[in-house]
């Protein structure tokens, strides 16, 4: 369908009024508008529309008492920058419905996992029981991914509960085959917070499982792991590690979405944890000497945010 350029007065329309009308589908003219752009110092609005042809933007604006200084039709151009954009959106939205629909089937292998476990225990030997235990942690790992590109395509309402956050860590590392060359260190203290669990569970297994796959196996590494109160309404979480530092260049490309230096993996690990801690109105960044991730949250979210109450 041809694209088309105008414009016209704006009649003092509100702000809101305007964004409504580009998440309209098609009017009866077959018109769609795909961005406006306000002038408010001369009360005028310039529209990219999606349209049949010419007339059908006369009828359009017709109905809606508006008249058009001008209208021009235009050949969109499409950049390395929006077609890039078009299909991460693209992928956003395969890999969300792919995602979902793997749940159900993981959850029949982990319950099935589970119930081998427990009722044929005392009957495997330990070789078996060893081989389960991959099963579990591979399936752990799997439904960690699928976290990843939901928590990435989708933004979901969180579901705030007072959680402990050394708890929290905790339970991320669990299924965490810990290298014997590698020795994680917790902190001291613990805070109580309001935050998604399970949400921010998935935050600090990706980058804890980051921080095991850069020190590697060669060599003996420290992570550590810091709770800091920064004021009465921030608190820090900072996750250290012994590993080499990241490159200067790759600092700020390291959240953007499917950029990995990773033979495998989604690309999709620090995106989609960036993604969780700025649902929860907080920021993350990476720096060096040490390899260090900082998250900072708020203290009370429950004021800067409505609570999923469903």
């Amino acid at each position: 369908m041809p694209t088309f350029i105008d414009g016209h007065s704006s009649k003092n329309s509100s702000r809101k009024e305007l964004e409504r009308l580009v998440d309209l589908p098609p009017d009866k003219f077959g018109v769609t508008h795909l961005e406006i752009f306000l002038n408010k110092n001369e009360d005028k609005i310039y529209c990219i529309l999606d349209a049949p042809d010419e007339e059908s933007i006369l009828k359009h604006h017709k109905a809606a008492g508006f008249k058009c200084d001008f209208i021009t039709q235009v050949d969109q151009i499409k950049t390395e920058k929006t077609t890039k954009i078009e299909k991460l959106v693209t992928l956003g939205q395969m890999s969300s419905n792919i995602s979902h629909d793997l749940r159900n089937p993981m959850s029949v292998i982990k319950n099935s996992v589970d119930l081998l476990s427990i009722k044929y225990k005392d009957q495997f030997n330990q070789g078996v029981l060893e081989q389960i235990s991959k099963i579990d942690r591979a399936i752990f790992s799997m439904s960690m991914m699928i976290n990843d590109i939901l928590n990435f395509a989708r933004t979901q309402y969180l579901h705030l509960e007072d959680h402990s956050l050394v708890n929290n860590i905790t339970h991320s590392v669990a299924p965490i085959k810990i290298p014997a060359n590698i020795k994680i260190t917790f902190p001291q203290n613990d805070i109580i917070l309001k935050f998604d669990g399970p949400k921010l569970e998935s935050v600090f297994y990706n980058l804890i499982m980051n921080a095991i796959q850069s020190i590697g196996e060669s060599q003996n590494g420290e992570i550590i792991i810091k709770l800091v109160e920064k004021t009465d309404d921030m608190i820090q979480i900072q996750i250290q590690n012994s590993g080499p530092p990241i490159p200067e260049e790759l600092l700020t490309k390291i959240f953007e979405p499917l950029f990995t230096t990773k033979q495998h993996g989604t690309g999709l690990g620090l995106p989609s944890s960036k993604n969780v801690i700025e649902q929860h109105h907080g920021t993350i960044h990476a720096s060096n000497n040490p390899t260090t991730f900082t998250i900072t949250l708020p203290k009370h979210i429950e004021k800067l945010l409505p609570v999923d109450k469903r």
